[in-house]
């Protein structure tokens, strides 16, 4: 629906068909953005789990070529010239492995933490309150019915009184869970984009700060 951009927390009292039309809406935007940033976290998993694989596997690396020196190859014979040129491609290689190091710990912080704070805070906020409010408009609708039936018989004033206070009691919790989950709702078009682009922001400005130390690095093996 274009030009509307959130629901009438004031008409919550009213609970109309139409603001219930309006919240379905909302409902079915809300489980599109659950879908999409559930595999847009995914995907910065990946990078980030692979980001940590190639800092584990360079530090390897670095430690395997300064191992060299002290292997003993049968037909090698005493290499110095090899074992000295690989000690510095060891030393660069170290350097670089804990480039990616840092930039590991910049995803985290940078990418991984404000998706995972939406993801895991926001989205699941709106399932527990959809939920609540499910379920006391089930308790509303149930007490309605009770009133309902009641109405056609011939009870005592006491038990007429429990009844309607019933139906005041869940009509006051359905409103206010109402509110709150309307108010979550709104929140969420507004959190949305930013729990998009701040993680995005993140991952090019840990990219941007390795890619400066790559022309140092490359120097040093000139």
């Amino acid at each position: 629906m274009p030009g509307i951009d959130k629901l009438p927390i004031e008409e919550t009292l009213e609970d109309s068909p139409q603001t219930r039309s309006l919240l379905s809406v909302f409902e079915e935007d809300t489980a599109t953005i659950s879908s999409y940033y559930n595999q847009l976290f995914q995907a910065m998993q990946r990078i980030y789990d692979a980001q940590n694989e190639l800092s584990a596997a360079t530090h390897l690396t670095s430690k395997l070529l300064k191992e060299y020196e002290k292997q003993r190859f049968p037909l090698g014979g005493d290499d110095e010239v090899m074992s000295s040129t690989l000690q510095q491609f060891a030393k660069v290689i170290d350097e670089l492995s804990s480039c990616h190091a840092v930039l590991s710990t910049q995803l985290a912080d940078a990418m991984m933490f404000p998706i995972t704070q939406f993801k895991e805070r926001d989205l699941k906020e709106i399932l527990t309150l959809k939920e609540v409010f499910q379920i006391s408009s089930d308790d509303h609708d149930m007490a309605i019915n009770r009133y309902s039936r009641l109405s056609k018989k011939k009870e005592n004033e006491k038990v007429k009184s429990e009844v309607m206070e019933d139906v005041y009691t869940s009509r006051k919790k359905q409103h206010q869970t109402m509110m709150h989950y309307f108010s979550a709702l709104n929140t969420l078009q507004y959190k949305k984009k930013i729990a998009l682009l701040e993680p995005l922001l993140g991952y090019m400005q840990a990219q941007v700060g390795i890619t400066r130390s790559l022309p140092f690095l490359a120097s040093e093996l000139c």
